[in-house]
C-alpha cells in the first residue's frame, strides 16, 4: 500500500485501524474487530475521533492501515550506546559486560557521549518514539559527565527522562543517599532516582535509605532490580514487603525482575499482589535479558531470562517492554525501534493478539510515569502524534513493519517507505 502524506499540517486521517486497547469501551466492532476510525486534527491536537462511515475527502485516506499512538521507550542506556566496536566483554553474562563497560569509560568525553546519545535519540524519534527514559550510570555519589551532558540533549517530538543509576552501596550512608537524591531533584524536570540492586551488593539498610531519600526529595523511582536468575535474590521481595508497611508517595518502576521466574510460584504471587496494590510498574527487557541471563560459553541457555510477564499482567500490574542496551557490551545488537523489542517479547513470553493488545506494552506512557490509566490516547484534546504502518497487517505485525510514517502534532516529520513491492514466482 502506498500512502503519500504531505509535509504540511494535516486535517486528519481516515479509515485508520487502531488497536482495541486504545479505543473507548463502546467502540463498534465488526466480525470481532474494531471498526476503522476517522481522526480530525486542529492546531496539532485531536479534535474528533469517530468510526469511519462516510468518505471524508479533506482527510488522508489510509485504507485500513494500522495506526498507533506515539511509541514509548521506557528503558534505554544512552550513555553506553554504540560502544560495541571498542567494548567487547571477555565472557558472557551481566558481570562481564559491566567490567567491559568500565574499561570503555576512558573514551567517555563530553563529545563522545553527546554524539552517541544524540544518534540513539534520533533513531528512536524516526521510529516513532515520543517518550524515552534513559538510565545513566553514576560512578561516584556526584553527577557524572554523562548526566550533565544528557541534560543538554533535545530532539523534536521526544520527551527525554533521565534516571540516576547508582550502585546500591552508595546508599549505605543516609547522608550520601540524601546528597544523591538532592542532586537528582535539583537537576530539573524529568529526572528520577534509580539504583542497581543485585544479590552481589544487597544491603537492606541501603535500600531503606534509598527509599527514604527519594520520598524526602519527592522523586519517582526506577530501579534495576533482581537482574539475575537466582532464587536467593531478595530485592523485589524486600520492596514488596516494605511498601506494604510504608506506601511510597511517588511512582515506582521496577526494571528487569528476572529473579521472579526463579523463585517459588507462591512467593511470586505474593510479591506481585503487593506490587499491584501500590501500582508499581514492571518493565521487562527481553532482548538484553535473554542474552545475559543463563549465559555460559558453548552452552545453550536453559532459562528464558525474562520476568513473569503474564503473571504480572494477570495481577493487574502495569507492564512495559524496553530495549535496554543497544550496541554495547551488554547487547551487541539491539535497536531503538520498540517494534523490535515487542517482537522479541512476543516470542520469548508467548504472547498473542500482538496489535490489538500487546502493542500497549510499547505505547503506554501513563504506565511509565504513573499518571494513571486515563482515557484513549486518541481522545479529543490529546496531541495529534501517531505512527502509521502502511505496509503492515495485524496478523504479521510487528514483523515486516519497518515502513512507517511518523506524525507529530498533526505534521509528518519522518517517513520510511518500501520503494517497491517484492514479488515471488513459484
Amino acid at each position: 500500500m502506498r500512502i503519500s502524506l504531505p509535509p504540511t499540517p494535516l486535517q486528519g486521517i481516515s479509515n485508520a485501524r487502531l488497536p482495541a486497547w486504545a479505543l473507548p469501551a463502546d467502540w463498534p466492532q465488526q466480525n470481532g474487530e474494531p471498526l476503522t476510525a476517522d481522526i480530525r486534527f486542529d492546531a496539532g491536537k485531536i479534535s474528533a475521533l469517530m468510526p469511519s462511515a462516510q468518505p471524508q475527502p479533506d482527510l488522508h485516506h489510509l485504507g485500513g492501515a494500522l495506526v498507533l499512538p506515539g511509541l514509548t521507550e521506557p528503558h534505554a542506556h544512552l550513555d553506553k550506546t554504540f560502544t560495541i566496536g571498542r567494548s567487547q566483554p571477555a565472557a558472557p553474562g551481566l558481570l562481564a559486560a559491566i567490567a567491559a563497560m568500565h574499561q570503555d569509560r576512558q573514551h567517555w568525553s563530553a563529545a563522545d557521549i553527546h554524539q552517541r546519545a544524540a544518534r540513539g535519540l534520533a533513531r528512536a524519534a524516526a521510529n516513532g518514539v515520543t517518550h524515552l527514559r534513559t538510565h545513566i550510570d553514576w560512578f561516584a555519589p556526584t553527577p557524572p559527565l554523562a548526566w550533565l551532558e544528557m541534560a543538554t540533549l533535545t530532539r523534536p517530538g521526544i520527551t527525554l527522562e533521565r534516571v540516576a543509576l547508582a550502585p546500591l552501596g552508595f546508599f549505605a550512608s543516609a547522608e550520601t543517599a540524601d546528597s544523591i537524591a538532592r542532586a537528582v531533584a535539583q537537576s530539573g524536570k524529568h529526572c528520577l532516582l534509580g539504583g542497581f540492586i543485585h544479590s552481589s551488593n544487597w544491603d537492606p539498610l541501603a535500600m531503606e535509605n534509598l527509599m527514604l531519600s527519594a520520598a524526602r526529595w519527592q522523586l519517582d523511582l526506577d530501579l534495576h532490580i533482581d537482574e539475575e536468575l537466582s532464587d536467593s535474590a531478595t530485592g523485589l521481595v524486600w520492596l514488596a514487603e516494605y511498601l506494604s508497611r510504608r506506601p511510597f508517595p511517588g511512582h515506582i518502576c521496577c526494571s528487569h525482575g528476572c529473579a521472579l521466574a526463579s523463585g517459588s510460584e507462591q512467593q511470586a504471587k505474593q510479591v506481585l499482589a503487593l506490587l499491584a496494590e501500590q501500582r508499581v510498574t514492571l518493565i521487562a527487557l527481553p532482548m538484553t535479558n535473554l542474552l545475559l541471563q543463563d549465559a555460559v560459553t558453548g552452552r545453550t541457555p536453559r532459562q528464558r531470562g525474562l520476568t513473569l510477564v503474564k503473571e504480572a499482567t494477570a495481577a493487574g500490574i502495569p507492564l512495559l517492554l524496553g530495549c535496554d542496551n543497544v550496541q554495547d557490551a551488554f547487547c551487541p545488537a539491539g535497536s531503538y525501534d520498540p517494534l523490535d523489542t515487542l517482537a522479541c517479547g512476543l516470542f520469548a513470553a508467548q504472547l498473542d493478539h500482538a496489535f490489538d493488545q500487546q502493542s500497549r506494552l510499547i505505547c503506554d506512557v501513563a504506565a511509565l510515569t504513573g499518571a494513571g490509566p486515563g482515557g484513549s490516547p486518541f481522545a479529543v484534546g490529546n496531541a495529534a502524534s501517531m505512527v502509521i504502518f502502511p505496509d503492515s497487517d495485524r496478523f504479521s505485525w510487528p514483523l515486516n513493519s519497518a515502513a512507517r510514517q511518523v506524525i507529530h502534532h498533526g505534521r509528518l516529520i519522518y517517513q520510511r517507505m518500501w520503494e517497491q513491492e517484492f514479488t515471488y514466482e513459484s
